[in-house]
């Protein structure tokens, strides 16, 4: 039988676990990418700044970066705009 100590570490691993397959899904797609940067625009000083969190949320979450750097992903989100 596991002890309470165990089963609150097992459940806080759980919900560590779950808040990250939460974040791979909203980044999972460029589309969505885009979408969860601009959500979260207004908690750093400069767009530059949070694409630097994003993208390296990606890479924790990944294993390999989204956009090479800033000025690659404002191209390709300039792209998807004008497709929409």
């Amino acid at each position: 039988m596991m002890t309470t100590a165990e089963a609150n570490a097992l459940r806080i691993e759980n919900e560590k676990l779950r808040a990250k397959m939460e974040l791979m899904q909203k980044l999972s797609t460029a589309q969505k990418f885009y979408a969860y940067y601009f959500t979260k625009l207004k908690e750093f000083p400069s767009n530059k700044a949070c694409f630097d969190h994003v993208n390296e949320q990606y890479f924790t979450l990944f294993g390999v970066w989204r956009y090479s750097d800033y000025n690659s992903f404002k191209g390709r989100l300039s792209r998807s705009n004008n497709k929409q």
